[in-house]
């Protein structure tokens, strides 16, 4: 039985001893293998969040001078393409072809020119999305927010969105209320003719 017993303790020894050199050649630390040269982390990306670009071509070289922003996206002078439906019956009451000029006034606010003869501009916000919606600034006092449209008393709201796949593309889609009270869509199809 003593024999049995100094064995086991034997035994219990050399475990731990095992145990304790295990223990202490794990814990050496670990090296990093050498770097190698990809030719992606070149690329460079924007890293600005607010860009429509934003992380594009990540991993690379951040470099903030390739980002583009909502407006830069819409900016140009364009020949839309208009036609126009009653809202309540989908009729369709007429079609023109207007020339509107889209300028740039911040990263995200621009102006549209052209649809009124007497002049006058719309204000649109646009986002990353590839969407500029019409600036609501008459409030809930209307029967449709947005802002005034050409003649006194009419109100209009809608976007204007860029196709993704064709730059010179925009769809536009817009609800005209007028005061007499019958409100009409205005769907159409811009091509750029130019930059700006």
């Amino acid at each position: 039985m003593r024999f049995y017993t100094g064995t086991m303790k034997q035994g219990y020894f050399l475990l731990t001893v095992l145990l304790v050199c295990v223990g202490i050649y794990s814990c050496k630390k670990y090296t990093d293998a050498p770097a190698t040269n990809d030719p992606r982390l070149n690329n460079p990306y924007c890293n600005d969040p607010k860009a429509v670009n934003y992380n594009w071509g990540f991993p690379g070289k951040e470099d903030n001078s390739v980002c583009f922003y909502p407006t830069d996206l819409f900016q140009g002078v364009y020949e839309l393409h208009d036609s126009v439906f009653f809202k309540t019956t989908g009729f369709f009451i007429s079609a023109d072809t207007i020339t509107l000029t889209i300028v740039r006034n911040s990263s995200t606010k621009m102006s549209v020119a052209g649809f009124c003869a007497a002049g006058g501009t719309l204000t649109m916000s646009a986002g990353t999305n590839f969407m500029a919606t019409v600036d609501s600034l008459v409030g809930d006092s209307t029967t449709i927010r947005g802002q005034y449209f050409c003649i006194g008393g009419d109100t209009v709201s809608g976007t204007f969105t860029k196709d993704r796949i064709n730059d010179s593309i925009i769809y536009v889609s817009l609800q005209v209320a007028a005061d007499t009270g019958v409100t009409t869509n205005h769907i159409g199809t811009a091509k750029l003719k130019y930059r700006k």
